[in-house]
């Protein structure tokens, strides 16, 4: 079970694309060291930035379906 915190970002976020946009960087920066695009968040591709707001909005769903 997951802690309960009195502010939750994901909970509490008025930017739903801001909030979407934090999260996808976190997740591309803990995978990028390495691989072919070792690029910041910043300079990322098109493609790997759709990739992993994609990934992000799902992560954030899932969150939200815990604190229900």
């Amino acid at each position: 079970m997951m802690a309960q915190h009195a502010r939750c970002r994901i909970c509490t976020s008025n930017d739903e694309d801001a909030l979407v946009d934090h999260i996808a960087g976190a997740i591309w920066e803990s995978r990028r060291h390495g691989s072919l695009d070792d690029q910041p968040w910043s300079a990322v591709h098109p493609y790997w930035r759709t990739i992993m707001r994609e990934m992000a909005e799902t992560a954030i769903a899932a969150a939200r379906r815990l604190q229900a």
